[in-house]
C-alpha cells in the first residue's frame, strides 16, 4: 500500500499548544518506520498550515479554512491512489478527510473510534465546545459552512456511519443515537469477540457509502494506555480487543482514510499513547 501521512498540527484553530503537538509525537514514535516494516510504501509526510493573514476571530471560519485544505490534501492522495492516513490536533479537524474522502469517491461513511459521542449541536451542548461537535457538523446537524468548506457538500448518511467504543455519552447524544440509524457498538461491548461484533455491525452499512473515513481519537483505549486525555472516559475496552475491532473495521468497509487524533504529548512523558497510535495505524493500514 501507498501511504501518505498527513499533519494537522491543531487543536480546533489553535497551534502549538496542547493536543496540537499529538501529530508530531506520533511521528517522532517510529510511524513512518513501522508503516514501512510493514511492506508498505510511505510518502513525505504534508504538513497542513493555516496562514496567520487567513486567520479571522471566529473559530468555526478558521475550523472550515483548515478543513479545506486537509480535503484537498486528502483528496489528492486518494487521487493518486494512495491512501491517507492524518495525524489530527484533536477531533475537529476530522470534517476535513470525510470531505476529501467524498469528493473522490462521491460520498463519505464514517466509522467513529472514540470515548465520547462528539455529536452535540448549538442547542444540545452545555459546554459550547467545539470539540464535542464534529461528527454532528460530519451528519450535517450543525455548521453547515464548516461541512461545506471541507469539501462535504453532503452530509454523511446515518446509514453509512459508525459509533464505536464509547462510554462517556451525554443524555442528547443517546437521543440523537435513538432518534437516527447509527450503528453503535459501545466500549463495554467490545470484549473477546469484538473483531467478530465489528463485522457484523459494518457488513450491511459497507455499501451505504463508496469510501469510508475511519477516525480513531486515542481517548478510546483509556487513560492507562493514553495517560493525560483532555476528558478521560469512566472505562474502556482492552487494548487487544480494541485493536482486533479496528483490524476487522478496516476490512468490513472500502476505508479510503485513516485519522488519528486527541493525544497530548505533555501528558504522556513516557509517550506510550503515541507508540499505541503507531500500533493503531499499523493494525488498520496492515
Amino acid at each position: 500500500m501507498q501511504i501518505r501521512p498527513i499533519l494537522v498540527p491543531y487543536a480546533g484553530d489553535v497551534a502549538r499548544w496542547g493536543q496540537a503537538r499529538g501529530p508530531a509525537a506520533m511521528l517522532e514514535a517510529g510511524l513512518v518506520d513501522a508503516l514501512r516494516a510493514q511492506g508498505h510504501g510511505v510518502a513525505e509526510p504534508v504538513e497542513i498550515v493555516f496562514p496567520r493573514e487567513r486567520r479571522t476571530r471566529d473559530p468555526v471560519t478558521n475550523l472550515g479554512a483548515i478543513a479545506a485544505m486537509v480535503s484537498d490534501a486528502v483528496a489528492e492522495a486518494i487521487g493518486s491512489g494512495a491512501m491517507s492516513l492524518v495525524l489530527e490536533g484533536n477531533c475537529t479537524q476530522a470534517v476535513g478527510p470525510a470531505g476529501g474522502v467524498a469528493r473522490v469517491c462521491g460520498a463519505s461513511g464514517i466509522v467513529w473510534y472514540d470515548a465520547h459521542g462528539d455529536m452535540h449541536t448549538l442547542r444540545t451542548t452545555s459546554t459550547g465546545l467545539l470539540g464535542g461537535m464534529p461528527y454532528a457538523v460530519c451528519l450535517g446537524w450543525e455548521f453547515d459552512d464548516w461541512r461545506e468548506a471541507a469539501g462535504l457538500a453532503s452530509p454523511v448518511a446515518a446509514a453509512a456511519a459508525a459509533l464505536i467504543g464509547a462510554s462517556d455519552l451525554d443524555p442528547e447524544e443517546e437521543q440523537a443515537l435513538a432518534l437516527h440509524p447509527i450503528a453503535r457498538l459501545d466500549a463495554a461491548a467490545i470484549g473477546a469477540d469484538a473483531a467478530e461484533r465489528t463485522a457484523a455491525l459494518l457488513a450491511a452499512r459497507a455499501s451505504a457509502a463508496p469510501g469510508w473515513y475511519m477516525h480513531i481519537d486515542l481517548d478510546v483505549a483509556g487513560t492507562e494506555e493514553v495517560p493525560g486525555p483532555l476528558t478521560p472516559a469512566p472505562h474502556w475496552p482492552p487494548r487487544a480487543a480494541l485493536l482486533a475491532s479496528i483490524a476487522a473495521a478496516a476490512r468490513a468497509v472500502p476505508m479510503r482514510c485513516l485519522g488519528l487524533a486527541a493525544y497530548d504529548p505533555g501528558g504522556d512523558p513516557e509517550r506510550r499513547g503515541a507508540r499505541l497510535a503507531v500500533e493503531m495505524a499499523v493494525t488498520a493500514l496492515t
